[in-house]
């Protein structure tokens, strides 16, 4: 994955028990790649489909390094 891009999807809905995040990123075939992620809050886990670990690895530092993960205690 090269020039790997998220964004929050600020929409109102469920804000305290999820987090939707679109993600956008090239392949090494030079092809364009995108899409939702869905991130469950209390299960702490992404939603819906099976993921490429690479990119939810990607996406839970993101969520992480961004402040948008409650400090838990089991995170520490």
């Amino acid at each position: 994955m090269r020039n790997l891009t998220f964004g929050i999807l600020e929409n109102g809905l469920g804000k305290n028990s999820r987090i939707l995040m679109l993600y956008s990123f090239e392949t090494e075939s030079q092809m364009s790649r995108s899409g939702i992620l869905h991130y469950h809050l209390g299960e702490a886990r992404f939603m819906g489909p099976r993921q490429d670990r690479a990119l939810t690895s990607a996406a839970l530092e993101y969520l992480s390094k961004s402040g948008h993960l409650p400090e838990a205690p089991s995170q520490q």
